[in-house]
C-alpha cells in the first residue's frame, strides 16, 4: 500500500527529470540512481540515494521534493516536514510546496506539544498536562496530530494513577482526589472516543482509590458529582454504583433508600441490600 502511494506521489517528480547523457554531476547521479531503485520498489534504497544527492548539492530541488514524497510514504513525518520546508525555500513560488511545508510543521508542533503535555503529567502537573492534550484534540484539524494526542492521553492514564498513589503515600489526600479524578475522566473520554460500552480496566481501581482518598481527607462527599457522571454514562458500572452508595450512607441522616438501589445495581449481596431497605423503613416511621 505504501509503495503504491509513494509511486503515485514520486513518479511525477522523477519522470520530470530530463535524461542527460555524458557527464553528470554527482548530485544528479544519485538522483537517477534513486529513480532506478524506486522503479524496483526499493524505497529505503531510493531514500539513501536522495540523501546522497542532497549532500552533494543541497540546492537540488528535485532531490528535496522526491525525498519529501518518499519520507511521506515511509511514514517519516519529521523527514517529510524537513524536505518540504527545504524545497519550499528553494522554490518559494510553488504554493503546493509551501502548503505541505506548513502542514507538516503544524503536525510536528502538535506532536511535540503532546510529548510536552505527557512530560508535565509525569512531573505531577496532571491537570495542566491533561488540559493541554484535550485542547489539542479539540482544536486541531489534522487527523494525525489528533491521533497522537489521543494516544498520549491514553498513555497518561497509568501515569496519573501512579502520581495519585504517591500523593496517597505522602498523605496529600486532596491532591490525590484531584489526580484520580483526572484519570477517571480521561478513561471516560477514551471510552467515548472509542465508542466503548464500558470504561477501561484502570477506571475501577482508581474509583476505589479516590473513595479512600476522600475518606482519609474527611470529605466523603467529595466525589459525589464524579460518580454521578460515571453512572450517567455507564449506569451498570458496579464500582461507581457501590462507591456512590457509600456517599449516601455517609450523609446525615443516611439515605438508605438510594443507597439500597445503588448497591443492588452494583451487585451487592442480597442480604446487604435487604438490610439497607429495612433501615430505610425504620427511618420512615
Amino acid at each position: 500500500m505504501r509503495t503504491a502511494i509513494a509511486r503515485a506521489l514520486i513518479l511525477p517528480v522523477l519522470l520530470a527529470i530530463p535524461f542527460v547523457s555524458g557527464c553528470q554531476s554527482e548530485s544528479k547521479k544519485h538522483l537517477y540512481a534513486a529513480e532506478d531503485l524506486f522503479e524496483k520498489r526499493d524505497l529505503d534504497g531510493a531514500k539513501k540515494e536522495l540523501e546522497l544527492s542532497i549532500k552533494a548539492d543541497p540546492n537540488n530541488l528535485d532531490a528535496h521534493k522526491s525525498l519529501a514524497h518518499i519520507d511521506e510514504a515511509l511514514g517519516d513525518q519529521e523527514g517529510a516536514a524537513k524536505e518540504y520546508m527545504a524545497a519550499s525555500t528553494l522554490d518559494p513560488t510553488d504554493q503546493k510546496l509551501l502548503d505541505q511545508a506548513r502542514l507538516y510543521k503544524q503536525l510536528e508542533d502538535m506532536a511535540n506539544s503532546s510529548g510536552q503535555a505527557l512530560d508535565k503529567i509525569k512531573a505531577g502537573q496532571v491537570t495542566e498536562g491533561v488540559a493541554q492534550l484535550k485542547d489539542i484534540i479539540t482544536t486541531t484539524r489534522i487527523p494525525a496530530a489528533r491521533e497522537k494526542a489521543v494516544n498520549a492521553l491514553s498513555d497518561s492514564i497509568a501515569i496519573i494513577e501512579k502520581v495519585g498513589d504517591q500523593q496517597m503515600t505522602d498523605k496529600k489526600y486532596p491532591d490525590a482526589i484531584t489526580t484520580y479524578e483526572q484519570g477517571i475522566r480521561v478513561e471516560m473520554l477514551m471510552a467515548r472516543a472509542h465508542k466503548m460500552d464500558t470504561l477501561g480496566p484502570d477506571a475501577d481501581p482508581m474509583m476505589t482509590k479516590i473513595s479512600e482518598a476522600a475518606k482519609d481527607a474527611g470529605t466523603p462527599d467529595a466525589n459525589f458529582k464524579l460518580f454521578n457522571d460515571v453512572i450517567g454514562d455507564y449506569p451498570d458500572n458496579k464500582v461507581a454504583n457501590l462507591q456512590l452508595a457509600q456517599i449516601y450512607l455517609s450523609r446525615t441522616p443516611p439515605d438508605y433508600d438510594t443507597a439500597a438501589d445503588l448497591e443492588e445495581r452494583g451487585g451487592a449481596p442480597d442480604d446487604q441490600v435487604r438490610k439497607l431497605r429495612d433501615m430505610a423503613k425504620k427511618h420512615r416511621k
